[in-house]
């Protein structure tokens, strides 16, 4: 019994007959990365051959390209005794239907694309992003103050822009304005009206404890006003912790240090984020819900094609713009530092305050940031029976990504090695620490409880 030695993929497919399904299958890798349809061959990969003539095969082909306008490569391949027809095609730069219905390759199916789907992969093979398209609203549609309220935020990346200078010549330096025409990131930015080109361009947030819901709003207006609205939010919704330090026996050496509930700095970010990586063909909105130990972050849209979310914990990764102009703008105005930097940056806070760091995946078809509450506190470690030494260590570790081996805690806690040995299998038990290797390279990293 003969078999391929190749199997059902993302870029291959069996049919054991010429059928309408075959059609669907050259148009779904068209529409993805391109790939080979066998037929001949059954689904397990049994090869079981084709009875065909070089007439059937021109039939086919004419069938091909009068049903989906392309022309794939075409061979006859023999395995041992048995001929199967192999059809080859490569992705195309317009999206391929077969009447009237868009497939895309998912793993070994063949899946329809939503219409949202369908309008993004115009504009990518096409080159255009859904800001650069042109709204239907002309110079007269700008808030000014939204305008010169950029101006003020950009004064450091663009020190000869005022915000007395004339929007039109700002924005057409910026691609935000064509033939007198806005786009529509121009609107979402400088709009009166922002939400004429996507009503759905707003953000829900939320806060809830305990089954309640404590607060309820919807955030609007231009994505500047979704920006300060939300930090105003997050203001009203979390804690402070107040700190006196002393550096001198004066009234002047005593500080006062506050800390948020959460780095405000990396919440900032992840909105920003939101605004500018979202995809605006999607009718929904940003959310937001601010919970009693975390607070979550969800946008729609998936990441865009070339990121994954193992490239997102990486210190600099190549970032893959679906808004491009947003993204710019944004950067002018001092609220995007480097591309491919914010996820770092939000690792970064939430560590430097001893927080865990932000969970990223994908859901829903969307985008999800989550933070979460330390649950370690010096407090709560003490109610669960953990000695000084240990919370001493609990504290040290939040800083050290690494770990730390016996020997350091020894060092840290003032112990002896029979006594650091006990105190680090303790908090291993109670799912704290985990070891990672073994002898002299043993170390011991913080997971949580």
């Amino acid at each position: 019994m003969a078999r391929m030695k190749v199997q059902e993929s993302e870029t291959v497919e069996f049919k054991e007959l010429w059928s309408d399904t075959a059609l669907e299958a050259l148009a779904a890798f068209a529409n993805h990365k391109g790939g080979k349809l066998y037929v001949g061959v059954r689904n397990d990969g049994e090869i079981v051959g084709l009875a065909a003539t070089d007439a059937d095969q021109q039939r086919i082909v004419n069938q091909i390209v009068l049903a989906l306008g392309l022309r794939p490569a075409v061979e006859w391949e023999t395995h041992g005794r048995k001929r199967l027809l192999c059809f080859h095609v490569e992705p195309t730069t317009i999206p391929t239907a077969y009447r009237g219905r868009y497939f895309v390759r998912v793993g070994s199916t063949n899946r329809d694309m939503a219409p949202d789907q369908v309008g993004r992969r115009f504009m990518m093979k096409l080159g255009e992003t859904w800001d650069a398209l042109p709204s239907r609203f002309a110079l007269d549609a700008i808030n000014i103050d939204a305008f010169r309220k950029f101006a003020r935020l950009a004064k450091v990346r663009l020190p000869r822009l005022g915000e007395d200078d004339p929007p039109a010549d700002v924005l057409a330096n910026l691609g935000l304005i064509h033939d007198g025409v806005l786009t529509k990131g121009a609107m979402l930015l400088f709009g009166k009206e922002p939400q004429y080109v996507a009503t759905a361009a707003q953000i829900h947030i939320g806060r809830f404890k305990g089954g309640l819901t404590l607060d309820d709003r919807f955030i609007a207006g231009t994505l500047w006003n979704q920006l300060d609205s939300v930090l105003e939010a997050f203001r009203g919704y979390l804690q402070i912790r107040s700190e006196v330090k002393s550096t001198a026996l004066t009234v002047e050496g005593i500080q006062r240090h506050e800390t948020w509930e959460y780095p405000l700095d990396a919440l900032r970010e992840a909105t920003v984020n939101a605004l500018i990586h979202r995809d605006y063909t999607i009718p929904g909105d940003i959310q937001i819900r601010v919970e009693e130990d975390r607070i979550h972050f969800w946008n729609p849209g998936r990441l865009p094609e070339g990121i994954t979310l193992p490239d997102l914990l990486k210190e600099q990764h190549a970032s893959s713009l679906r808004n491009p102009l947003l993204a710019r703008t944004f950067f002018f105005a001092e609220l995007v530092e480097t591309w491919g930097s914010g996820t770092t940056r939000m690792r970064n806070l939430c560590r430097k305050q001893g927080l865990p760091e932000p969970q990223f995946s994908e859901t829903g078809g969307g985008f999800s940031v989550v933070f979460a509450k330390d649950t370690l506190t010096p407090e709560r470690l003490a109610s669960l029976g953990l000695n000084d030494r240990q919370v001493r260590a609990v504290a040290a570790l939040k800083s050290k990504p690494n770990g730390i081996s016996n020997a350091e805690y020894q060092r840290l806690t003032e112990a002896s090695k029979r006594t650091a040995s006990r105190d680090l299998d303790d908090l291993e038990a109670r799912g704290i620490v985990a070891r990672v290797g073994r002898g002299r390279v043993t170390r011991y990293r913080l997971i949580g409880p």
